[in-house]
């Protein structure tokens, strides 16, 4: 059957607190049972049950930390104070489990049934594409790439740019995509390269995403790449996610540490200028009625 459209307030069954990574909601799952992403039936009081868990932040004493109190020490009163203010590590701060995840096996098994519906809510989407709406214009006919795309990239109804390209898993769901020109099928964690030549787009562009990739700092060099100097990369998150697949340090830490986290994967890739963070947060987001919206975004250094 061809999958049906589905907004994500529909879906969304369990809320979780509002700095804990919460899960994605792809699915309405019936009052009986629902089939698991490994095709096994549970029953709807045993998934809930796992939502739950999976909504919750694991507690101190089982948390797996990175390198010297990575990042939780390093976190300040707000998004935009915590990635101004931060003093990066002179190394990497990460360690190779950080980067483990709970289900390791292909991610292709994973992504192959296509998930046409949104894993953040409305408010979170009309935020983002506002923001998109204001900072595109200025970069007149830009080339962009979206990566970990799917059906829909978020992007303004008025078009200002020439040109855009999506990398995803699942074909499927790129070839529904109608802002983008041209699709390429890549699984990221095993090949993190980019198929682009050097120095191809004005902006880089990745939604709720960046959480499940296993070589962070391999995309975000790709990036940095394909990148025009001047040209921008921006990610957004908010708390959802896919826990089995999520990465270990996403999962162990909150909000603000998932700035400095993504943050961190600008500023050790080397060709950016100093990271930015913005909370574009309503007051409902901070009262946990609704999706926290958070964008971090840098430029590739001129020359």
């Amino acid at each position: 059957l061809k999958p049906m459209a589905l907004s994500f307030a529909a879906a969304e069954t369990v809320r979780a607190a509002p700095s804990a990574p919460r899960p994605h909601a792809s699915f309405r799952p019936s009052a009986t049972s629902r089939k698991s992403s490994h095709g096994q039936t549970i029953s709807g009081m045993a998934f809930l049950s796992g939502l739950f868990a999976f909504g919750r932040r694991r507690s101190s004493s089982t948390q797996v930390r990175a390198k010297g109190g990575w990042p939780q020490s390093f976190v300040s009163a707000d998004a935009a104070q915590t990635l101004r203010e931060v003093r990066w590590p002179e190394e990497w701060p990460y360690t190779e489990v950080d980067f483990s995840r709970q289900d390791e096996s292909t991610d292709a098994g994973f992504y192959s049934q296509p998930r046409i519906c949104t894993h953040v809510d409305d408010n979170f989407i009309a935020t983002l594409t506002k923001h998109y709406g204001e900072v595109f214009p200025t970069y007149p006919n830009a080339r962009i790439l979206d990566i970990c795309s799917s059906w829909i990239s978020h992007y303004p109804t008025e078009k200002t740019w020439s040109h855009v390209s999506i990398t995803g898993m699942n074909e499927y769901e790129l070839q529904q995509n109608k802002q983008a020109d041209d699709y390429s099928v890549r699984d990221l964690n095993e090949n993190p390269k980019l198929p682009y030549d050097d120095a191809s787009f004005d902006i880089v562009t990745c939604t709720v995403s960046f959480d499940y990739l296993c070589k962070p700092l391999e995309v975000m060099k790709e990036v940095g790449r394909v990148l025009k100097p001047g040209g921008m990369v921006m990610l957004s998150t908010s708390n959802r996610c896919f826990p089995t697949k999520a990465v270990n340090i996403w999962l162990q830490t909150g909000d603000l540490e998932h700035v400095l986290i993504y943050g961190s994967y600008m500023h050790y890739a080397g060709p950016f200028e100093a990271p930015e963070a913005l909370d574009l947060s309503g007051p409902l987001s901070r009262l946990g009625f609704q999706d926290p919206v958070y964008v971090i975004r840098a430029k590739k250094k001129s020359g």
